[in-house]
């Protein structure tokens, strides 16, 4: 192989090195929630643009970034894209996402990144028939934060729409204990961490405290349910952090005592 040669294979793979790897760091950066909350978080807030659902405009948006060690992200750049009102969407919800930087050494570090939004008009009628709506409800006469500033207080913070107390009964209805935590006699709280936008849903849902035997999964399945009433600051609605646990107890009926003395 002549020399030129093999210095441009070698250029080619370690620039997919690089991509992959995200300059050999321990852990990859990723959203709050993983892959399957970016999907879910996408489904949930995208709202097609008229033109391009109209015309039938399907494609993929690749956004660059920088993702900070601080969790910002900066240097933000559309590097392929179908439609400009396309790429207008997928910036909108981009700026929803909650990020989680890379780990080398133990230690957050700075890592270039990128993400793929997949834009398909075909699938949007039922995305929207799955989540219930095609547009944001939001409260009547009120007005609605456009900063997407996230804030851990409010003057009024999310409520359930029906209540506290029925929010308890909500979760114990609809709780399905897992099997594996069941028969592994696993009890404990799960926290999860997520923003109440302004129209009341739920986005960049993670857990901060896991239990594990499949209760993590639960809690997650529970929160998505969960209808909020939105935070309020000076009359507008704003986006909110929230922690709420989930609690795992076992009856009697539910334990597992094949591994002790039977009685």
């Amino acid at each position: 192989m002549k020399k030129s040669a093999f210095i441009v294979l070698l250029m080619l793979a370690f620039i997919g090195s690089f991509a992959q790897n995200g300059f050999n760091v321990d852990v990859l950066p990723s959203n709050v929630g993983g892959k399957e909350e970016f999907k879910r978080l996408f489904e949930q807030e995208l709202i097609y643009p008229k033109g391009s659902l109209a015309k039938k405009t399907d494609g993929k948006v690749i956004i660059s970034f920088i993702m900070n060690k601080d969790s910002t992200v900066s240097d933000v750049k559309v590097t392929e894209s179908p439609a400009k009102d396309i790429e207008k969407e997928a910036l909108r919800i981009f700026k929803l996402y909650q990020w989680v930087p890379a780990v080398k050494n133990g230690q957050f570090v700075s890592t270039s990144w990128s993400v793929t939004f997949n834009f398909d008009s075909g699938k949007y009628h039922r995305i929207c028939k799955e989540r219930g709506f095609t547009q944001f409800k939001y409260l009547p006469k009120m007005k609605v934060d456009t900063s997407l500033i996230i804030h851990k207080s409010a003057e009024q913070m999310p409520m359930y729409q029906k209540g506290t107390f029925a929010l308890q009964d909500f979760i114990k209805e609809n709780l399905e204990y897992p099997r594996q935590a069941q028969l592994s006699n696993i009890q404990g709280t799960v926290l999860v961490r997520f923003v109440v936008e302004p129209s009341g849903l739920p986005t960049n849902i993670g857990i901060e405290k896991s239990v594990g035997g499949g209760c993590d999964q639960e809690a997650l399945r529970i929160i998505q349910m969960i209808k909020w009433y939105p935070a309020k600051n000076d009359g507008t609605l704003v986006r909110a952090q929230m922690t709420f646990p989930i609690y795992f107890v076992l009856n009697e009926d539910f334990k597992d005592n094949s591994a002790g003395e039977q009685k």
